[in-house]
């Protein structure tokens, strides 16, 4: 049965804050102007475990979990009582505390073919710090990715968005330091034969690819040169112990990862060799709050949670089923090609190939019906410590609902 939802507040409260704020919100991905008016909420106030409510006073079984950071649910008690501690003995000092250093020798430990650790408040200025490392090192200029998001910065936002850069507010000679390729294995090597001697860096999200494959690209890459750099600022902490870096056995120069750290408060990293971390201080790389304690006391919680798991993630199994199910039904269907199904358990989504996420039908027919039980998403589908196993099969029920419908709706269509 379909839930009563009231959104009025939620529909008003945007219309007031798109006039202050670009898009009405500062995060682009958790925009209003992304979701469906009248379906979604646009705005919380409160969140707990696996649910929060907006501020229309609807529970939203979330699974979104504020873009993936939130992997061991809203409000965990071990992580808040971690940062109240460390409210009460100071939040940012004048030099830096010990947290800092504690926290890296944790992340070693994890992480043990790297020697040296920075930090950063967002993913994408640890990938640009990467970057920068790998142009200095390297005496090289240009970088090469497959189009995948790396943040807004200048140097990869065009690729991402296929536009010119001055449409970006970018100048255009921005094109002749980064070329962006598909994956196919012919056209990278292609782009490595051609540009080798002046490529600094590759980058790439390792969890959407095969391990062959990556392995064949560091291989290539280091024949010429050139550095990797894995980004796995959204999938490191949801896809694996070690994210796809450790899962694969594979070593890039850099390794990049931000989100589920801290479980919901900002904070990034890189990995790499002791000489290609160190020598960011030289190149004057740094963040007035990179060293902030909440952060830091955080993400020293939240390891110590992930160390005590005897599975990570902890929702795989029955999120595997779901996935399974789901292929099942595309497959069966006669048209297999009008929806795919693409990711990881740590993060999947249904879509349409040939549309851009923002304008794919089949996104808000999902988050539509998924409303109707109050479900949220934004198109994918991510779980986390917090969801019950009932939780997750009711999701699972409503997806393949959800699926069986939309294609009904196309044959009637056709």
């Amino acid at each position: 049965m379909d839930k009563e939802i009231r959104l009025n507040k939620s529909i008003q409260f945007e219309k007031k804050c798109s006039k202050i704020i670009p898009a009405g919100s500062s995060t682009l991905a958790k925009s209003p102007h992304r979701l469906s008016p009248g379906h979604s909420p646009f705005y919380a106030e409160s969140a707990y475990g696996s649910h929060f409510t907006d501020i229309d006073g609807n529970a939203w079984l979330d699974c979104e979990m504020a873009m993936g950071t939130v992997v061991w649910g809203h409000n965990r008690k071990e992580v808040n009582d971690a940062i109240i501690k460390q409210v009460y003995k100071g939040i940012n000092f004048s030099v830096p505390s010990t947290l800092e250093y504690e926290l890296a020798e944790i992340i070693l430990a994890r992480f043990q073919q790297y020697k040296a650790i920075k930090f950063f408040k967002n993913g994408a200025d640890s990938v640009y710090a990467a970057v920068r490392s790998a142009r200095y090192q390297t005496g090289r200029n240009m970088t090469l990715s497959f189009g995948e998001y790396h943040g807004w910065l200048d140097w990869c936002s065009p690729s991402y968005y296929n536009c010119l850069p001055s449409s970006l507010g970018i100048p255009d000679k921005i094109n002749l330091t980064h070329i962006s390729c598909q994956t196919d294995k012919e056209e990278f090597t292609t782009n490595i034969n051609n540009y080798g001697e002046k490529i600094a860096c590759v980058i790439l999200c390792p969890a959407n690819y095969s391990s062959e494959l990556l392995k064949d690209i560091i291989e290539l890459c280091h024949a010429k040169g050139i550095y990797v750099i894995f980004d796995e600022v959204t999938s490191g902490i949801r896809f694996a112990y070690g994210g796809a870096t450790t899962l694969f056995n594979l070593r890039p120069d850099f390794l990049c990862i931000s989100k589920g750290l801290t479980n919901g408060l900002p904070l990034a990293l890189v990995l790499g060799d002791d000489d290609d971390i160190l020598i960011m201080e030289q190149l004057q790389i740094s963040n007035a709050h990179a060293g902030e304690h909440l952060a830091l006391a955080a993400a020293i919680a939240c390891e110590k949670l992930l160390s005590e798991t005897n599975e990570w993630p902890t929702w795989n199994q029955p999120v595997k089923k779901i996935m399974d199910e789901l292929s099942m039904i595309l497959t069966s269907e006669r048209n297999t090609s009008a929806i795919y199904l693409s990711g990881s358990t740590g993060c999947f989504s249904l879509h349409t190939p040939g549309f851009r996420h923002m304008e794919d039908p089949f996104r808000y027919h999902l988050m539509e019906y998924m409303s109707k039980q109050l479900i949220f998403t934004k198109g994918y589908i991510i779980f986390s410590d917090s969801h019950t196993i009932d939780e997750i099969k009711k999701v699972g029920a409503v997806l393949c609902d959800c699926v069986k419908d939309y294609y009904q709706k196309l044959q009637v269509n056709s």
